[in-house]
């Protein structure tokens, strides 16, 4: 069984938001072919909703009803439900909060999380996603293997399939070289798998050896044209390159292919950037955030564009919000500090410089930053230390030299801003 598992979401509207977590929560399954996810919002203007809901729900594996007491009360999603109490579908209850589906015909199934606890009684939520995550894969792979059982698989595919997933966990360890070994095993075993093409490229490009990722993920849309995530990742090298066209090629055709990857919009958007047409880009990177509200690299990626386009109160607050996902976001902190400054808010951007220079003690351009922010607070002495950290650290720093030679003639000492 090559084709993923078809899973239908069964969820009131007031809930879309834990659909949304659930979809993210599932990519790795999907990531890994494992199974497709469809959903309402998949419809499209002038198609029969109806006829879209109940002909895709005919086709599909599992149901997924996300239970509370707005979906219990739905009739839409319990006729939805009732279309799928036939032997071919797999209903599994998500429980999202304390409702009465104990007296529901829901009662009849075994629910996630585990023992019907409520998502919103665990601490983080994660973790109770994770749980529903792990109950799902046992799920899907309890109804390949009825499908599909190994004793039907040939020795080969077998060994294909262990080098396969012996390079995934070589990948997660960071043993590089180890991995693509791995993949390459699996490959020489099972040369017309689209996927282990895909993970040995991911692994090429962590190598910085982005010619045989491109060609190995060429090979995997040679043999899956409908790979998503292998156009993304081709896309998001071509970037890379400076061949920002063809990165726009695969990355419309990895969003084409899968209009949910926040991934493939971020990297389009940062192509936009490249082709300095920022209003594109920060299009592409509000589409991710929707996508993905937890995604920190894209926010910091907005604020760029919103920088690059001389809008910093925006720019602030999306570092703001790349710093609180991820506290250690030294680039936010940054960029954030030239936004301050740029808004004549020194003290602001003085902290912000601060932070990163605590985080990363020999960043050259932190001190050069906070220099030129100091030398506006009209601090000579301090924006002459911090143009000397800048130049010690990094002796080739021409601007450090050109702006340390202008605050010496400020200060008045002539002959050393001359040798400057």
């Amino acid at each position: 069984m090559n084709k993923g598992l078809k899973i239908f979401i069964t969820y009131a509207h007031k809930n879309s938001e834990a659909k949304d977590e659930l979809i993210i929560s599932l990519d790795v399954l999907r990531q890994n072919r494992l199974i497709d996810v469809w959903h309402d919002n998949e419809i499209l203007p002038g198609d029969r909703w109806r006829d879209a809901i109940f002909n895709n729900l005919a086709d599909s594996d599992i149901l997924l009803y996300l239970t509370c007491r707005y979906s219990l009360a739905s009739e839409n999603c319990n006729k939805e439900l009732t279309a799928a109490l036939n032997p071919n579908i797999r209903v599994i209850p998500i429980i999202l909060e304390h409702c009465d589906w104990q007296n529901h015909q829901l009662s009849d199934f075994q629910a996630l999380p585990d023992k019907g606890k409520p998502i919103n009684e665990w601490q983080p939520e994660s973790k109770g996603w994770q749980n529903v995550v792990d109950g799902v894969r046992k799920a899907v792979h309890k109804i390949r293997s009825q499908a599909e059982p190994d004793s039907d698989k040939s020795e080969k595919e077998l060994r294909a399939e262990i080098a396969f997933q012996h390079g995934n966990i070589l990948m997660m360890l960071g043993q590089l070289d180890m991995a693509i070994e791995a993949y390459s095993d699996a490959i020489d075993l099972s040369p017309r798998q689209p996927t282990a093409y895909n993970n040995r490229g991911a692994v090429y490009y962590g190598k910085g050896e982005t010619d045989l990722a491109i060609t190995d993920w060429s090979k995997a849309i040679e043999l899956d044209p409908d790979y998503a995530e292998a156009y993304n990742n081709r896309g998001n090298v071509h970037n890379g390159k400076g061949d920002f066209d063809d990165a726009i090629v695969d990355l419309d055709k990895a969003i084409d292919l899968n209009p949910n990857l926040a991934d493939a919009y971020n990297n389009r958007g940062n192509t936009y950037v490249h082709k300095r047409d920022f209003d594109r880009a920060i299009e592409d990177y509000t589409k991710a955030i929707q996508l993905d509200t937890n995604y920190a690299n894209v926010y910091y990626n907005r604020g760029s564009a919103y920088g690059k386009k001389g809008d910093f109160d925006k720019a602030i607050e999306d570092y703001t919000k790349a710093i609180q996902l991820k506290p250690g976001h030294v680039d936010a902190y940054i960029n954030r500090g030239n936004a301050y400054d740029e808004e004549d808010e020194f003290d602001k951007a003085i902290t912000d410089f601060d932070k990163v220079i605590i985080f990363k003690p020999d960043y050259a351009e932190a001190y050069y930053n906070r220099g030129n922010t100091y030398y506006k607070k009209d601090e000579i002495n301090r924006a002459i230390a911090d143009f000397d950290k800048a130049i010690d650290l990094k002796p080739d720093y021409v601007n450090a030299y050109y702006n340390r030679g202008i605050t010496y003639d400020k200060r008045g000492e002539f002959d050393r801003a001359i040798i400057d």
